[in-house]
């Protein structure tokens, strides 16, 4: 009976093992198949990107590929996934209550922490930038500059309405046409920074100085 039972343990536990060691490897495997298809696109472009050659160079069967994958449009958006999640947390940090504030015009603190979001933003995904704006065509993410621009332009009215709230006397009455092509200017700001080499210290004094025009000119119009 206990040799009988020793001997269930040892199997239940050596299935564990396995089942553990298999997922390991089709683990490795994907991540992989990732890294490879993360050059060829950056080099290549989705389109252009062939997933022969992504079976090819991660050692594995083409038709393999699909147990991981269901197409090349899956493995871009995992290829993408960081940098869209990270701007899409800066878009709704804009409005969080502690950013509802006048004071934020004037608060060095505020601004770097903000110039800093996206120096560290660029500078660490210079190449997903690139891939996402420039060689996304065919992809999900062929109309994501437009679909950036409306959520920014959404943001910008929303904000506006908080800041309305807090403090009455503000204008708020500026065109919701202003704000969507103050959103499509800072989607082509980055568009820019992205298709020129430069160097972390360049890219922050930019970012230095549109704050300082931004903010004259937000202060300006809203009247604060």
């Amino acid at each position: 009976m206990i040799g009988s039972l020793t001997s269930f343990i040892y199997l239940a536990d050596s299935k564990k093992n396995t089942v553990h060691s298999m997922q390991k490897q089709k683990d490795n495997i994907r991540q992989e198949i990732l890294k490879i298809a993360r050059q060829e696109f950056f080099t290549h472009g989705f389109k252009n990107a062939s997933m022969r050659t992504i079976a090819q160079k991660a050692q594995v069967g083409l038709s393999n590929i699909y147990n991981y994958f269901k197409n090349k449009d899956e493995i871009l958006q995992e290829v993408l996934k960081p940098l869209v999640e990270t701007l899409n947390q800066i878009t709704v940090e804009h409005n969080k209550p502690h950013h509802i504030s006048i004071n934020t015009f004037d608060k060095d603190q505020h601004w770097d922490k903000h110039i800093n979001a996206y120096v560290n933003l660029i500078y660490k995904y210079r190449n997903e930038l690139d891939l996402l704006l420039f060689k996304s065509h065919g992809s999900s993410f062929e109309n994501y500059k437009d679909e950036y621009i409306n959520q920014h332009t959404q943001t910008g009215i929303e904000y506006l309405t908080k800041m309305k709230e807090k403090y009455p006397w503000i204008n708020d009455q500026v065109s919701k046409f202003f704000i969507h092509t103050i959103s499509s200017w800072w989607m082509s700001i980055i568009s820019e920074i992205v298709s020129h080499e430069l160097s972390r210290d360049e890219i922050k004094i930019f970012f230095s100085e549109y704050a300082e025009f931004a903010t004259a000119g937000w202060k300006k119009i809203m009247r604060v």
